[in-house]
């Protein structure tokens, strides 16, 4: 009796610690028979391009359902969100923490040894901000991936080294980016993992990429360039205030209510 307790204490406490996240999106409820992103998520994400790509949402077959898609190439295509009067926005002076899932992949010559991959990640001030020049020029909170082909980095530019981290091609990562909008020194801390893994960090107190600090952040977006034969797919994008490096996991809820069953059950 003892250890079923135990068991549903441990289940309980897991539930709670990640209850507070707040799912921003994970494409599932959208019509993707539509080719663009805008079209099919009926604006709720907004297709940004430069040239004859853009993003769409696709179905997987891993167990992640559909997913946000960017395709690689010559010009700068990708997705944005407009944030703007919203929980997920990031105010002045607060501390909020964002996790996402994140894989790439690149189906061309495996033997070219330079940088392929070109992925901008985050969050900047407005949506029109994101797209105006080039990507590197649009987050002021900017993880990126970059790097050959079998050898995908996540980076964010910090002040001490290293600030980078090796990743595996064709393989989900978890990434959390904890985010410390102050008005005076704004910073970021990038983590990531694979799997049910905890979070490793990868860079602390990384700089503002671009962007003025003391405004609130009100757009998201993922921006793609690279080789042509590089993909991205961006899934699971949830939120919650302050710091919180656990994986969003649905499943606890489920367990904790197994958990019940059985105890009623033993009694």
């Amino acid at each position: 009796m003892k250890k079923l307790l135990l068991i549903l204490f441990i289940v309980g406490f897991t539930t709670v610690s990640q209850a507070s996240w707040t799912l921003l999106d994970d494409f599932d409820s959208y019509d993707n028979t539509d080719t663009h992103t805008t079209i099919a998520t009926g604006g709720v994400w907004t297709s940004v391009f430069d040239g004859t790509g853009n993003s769409h949402v696709v179905d997987l077959v891993d167990g992640h359902g559909q997913a946000l898609q960017a395709l690689g190439g010559t010009a700068w295509r990708g997705a944005e969100r407009d944030l703007t009067g919203t929980g997920a926005a990031v105010v002045v002076d607060e501390v909020q923490t964002y996790f996402w899932q994140v894989k790439v992949s690149y189906g061309g010559d495996m033997g070219i040894g330079d940088w392929v991959y070109d992925l901008m990640m985050g969050l900047a001030p407005d949506v029109s901000n994101i797209d105006e020049n080039n990507a590197w020029q649009d987050f002021s909170v900017m993880p990126f991936v970059n790097n050959a082909p079998s050898t995908p980095y996540i980076n964010a530019e910090a002040p001490t080294s290293p600030w980078w981290a090796l990743m595996s091609a064709d393989t989900w990562t978890n990434v959390w980016v904890v985010i410390n909008n102050d008005a005076t020194d704004p910073t970021f801390d990038l983590y990531y993992s694979t799997g049910t893994g905890a979070a490793t960090l990868v860079a602390g107190d990384a700089n503002w990429r671009n962007f003025a600090g003391n405004q609130d952040l009100n757009a998201i977006g993922f921006m793609a360039a690279g080789w042509a034969d590089t993909e991205y797919l961006i899934d699971n994008i949830h939120y919650d205030t302050g710091e919180n490096l656990t994986i969003p996991e649905p499943m606890t809820i489920a367990l904790l209510g197994l958990g019940g069953l059985l105890l009623r059950k033993r009694r």
